[in-house]
């Protein structure tokens, strides 16, 4: 689950590039939702039947880190969690990929904007896959038991990984538009 971790917190969050003739930036969140809405109950059910879930904070830019422990087998531990930054949306999904290609990685198809798997150390798989309607990155760590399974579990949480879901976590007023008067006239 560190290795989850890691990536986040490796890289400062990247400073908003600013062009007069851009639209304005993406409503800004003041923080990611926590685990029960980006993987509601009914999901959670569904993907890791038998595992209970704690949850504890990554980085600014990343959403919990949400930690799954299988109750029947006590070695199997699962770990989830998010980065949200507008760069990912931006960038080239090969160029994203390259670093985990070169380092022994294998590309993960059909999964997001792209995906790719490791294996860090026996017994451990890692997906890390980027959503194609959001502007986030959701690592999958599975330690133990069925790992191969972790692909299956990054596919859902990229499925449950929706803009709307993501914008529970937005500010309150941040998401009027910055043309409106609200409610005062126009001379």
């Amino acid at each position: 689950m560190a290795l989850a971790l890691v990536g986040c917190r490796s890289r400062p969050a990247d400073p908003p590039a600013e062009d007069a003739g851009s639209p304005p930036p993406p409503v800004a969140r003041t923080a990611l939702p926590d685990c029960d809405a980006l993987l509601p109950t009914d999901d959670r059910e569904l993907m890791l039947p038998g595992f209970t879930l704690t949850q504890e904070r990554s980085c600014p830019t990343c959403a919990p880190l949400c930690a799954f422990r299988s109750e029947s087998e006590p070695g199997v531990a699962v770990s989830i969690t998010w980065d949200c930054n507008t760069r990912y949306s931006k960038a080239d999904v090969h160029a994203l990929m390259a670093p985990t290609l070169e380092a022994g990685g294998v590309e993960v198809p059909a999964l997001g904007r792209g995906a790719v798997r490791r294996t860090p150390a026996q017994g451990m798989s890692q997906v890390l896959a980027w959503d194609d309607d959001t502007d986030c990155a959701v690592v999958v760590t599975w330690l133990g038991g069925e790992t191969e399974r972790a692909v299956d579990v990054a596919r859902s949480a990229l499925i449950a990984t929706t803009p709307a879901i993501l914008d529970a976590g937005t500010a309150p007023g941040d998401e009027a538009d910055a043309g409106e008067a609200d409610g005062a006239s126009a001379p």
